[in-house]
């Protein structure tokens, strides 16, 4: 039996990975999956956000949604993939991915705008929730020039240079 090939693009370091494959069902179709390791952001994010929020959980969760209005805004339809796409083999603990994203009648060259506009997007989502001085550089970024951006901000000792924990009140 023949088989053809699937045209695949991907932005992976070891803080996250975005893959965007064409759909081997839908012609003209591609499936979007993202993924990111906790552990990696963890020394940029730790102590700046709240109780119970992660910046980079946030950034992931919200990266879907900006993919699809970015896509909207360009025509190009978007809906939930029934495909399942495993982007953790090999990632290890920590590494969390969002549910994948059907993206609908786009050219190669329009996937190649949301693969990159997805890169950025992800990390000043990040930033925003927990450095809002930070911006992304200007430019394109490859994955490893982002990869050695984002870890430029992270602090080495970050679980000591974190605020305290708020102590429980003392019954009285």
């Amino acid at each position: 039996m023949p088989t053809t090939a699937v045209a695949t693009w991907e932005y992976k370091n070891d803080f996250f990975s975005i893959v965007i494959r064409e759909s081997e069902h839908r012609p003209g179709s591609y499936i979007f999956s993202s993924g990111l390791s906790l552990p990696r952001f963890n020394p940029i994010i730790y102590g700046r956000t709240g109780i119970c929020s992660n910046a980079a959980f946030k950034g992931l969760q919200q990266l879907r949604a900006d993919v699809s209005y970015y896509a909207l805004q360009r025509g190009i339809v978007t809906k939930n993939a029934d495909t399942p796409f495993d982007l953790s083999g090999g990632h290890g603990h920590g590494w969390y991915q969002e549910s994948a994203l059907l993206i609908e009648d786009a050219s190669p060259g329009a996937i190649e705008e949301i693969l990159e506009f997805s890169a950025r997007d992800l990390v000043q989502t990040v930033l925003n929730a927990c450095q809002t001085e930070v911006r992304v550089p200007a430019g394109s970024l490859d994955a490893g020039a982002m990869q050695r951006f984002l870890e430029s901000l992270g602090v080495s000792n970050y679980r000591e240079m974190a605020p305290p924990p708020i102590a429980k009140p003392k019954a009285a």
